[in-house]
């Protein structure tokens, strides 16, 4: 149950840094989602993702992707399948400033696997931007509560329109 709110809440006024580059999710964000995908052929851009890329360029604010691949960890796939697939999304829709992969499952403890906050810490050092002038755009909650863990407010989940 959510707590009634019986007076006023002032909120003061707080400066947002700009932003300086965006990290993108790799899977169902910038590309349609393919499970486990290890075939550069099967990468299809999702709509306007090469437009707001080329937006966001315009402005000069960096693009990124950080992306679980578990299927690594799974046995589902090699890096060498990630690699490819990442060199096929660079060429549709890059170049891209930095590139993060956690190949690691659910369960093996790491800290760079979303929703911890190692992976987003990690491509922003490589980019030399402070983690408080990233914005990540991601469509799921581990995106959304890797972002919130290190800068409160800057994470977007992708809209999905109902069919």
């Amino acid at each position: 149950m959510n707590p009634v709110r019986t007076h006023p809440v002032k909120a003061s006024p707080v400066k947002a840094s700009p932003v300086r580059a965006v990290l993108f999710d790799r899977d169902g964000t910038l590309v349609e989602d393919v499970p486990y995908n290890g075939d550069p052929e099967r990468v299809r851009p999702v709509e306007d993702a090469r437009e707001a890329l080329e937006l966001l360029r315009a402005k000069g604010i960096g693009a990124g992707v950080v992306t679980n691949q578990s299927g690594v960890a799974r046995g589902l796939l090699s890096t060498a399948d990630v690699r490819r697939v990442n060199e096929r999304v660079d060429r549709l829709l890059g170049p891209f400033d930095v590139w993060a992969v956690c190949p690691h499952g659910p369960d093996d403890g790491c800290h760079c696997r979303k929703p911890r906050p190692g992976m987003i810490l990690w491509a922003a050092g490589r980019i030399c931007t402070p983690p408080g002038d990233i914005v990540v755009i991601g469509d799921i909650g581990a995106d959304m509560e890797a972002a919130q863990r290190i800068m409160p407010g800057r994470g977007l989940r992708q809209w999905q329109p109902s069919s």
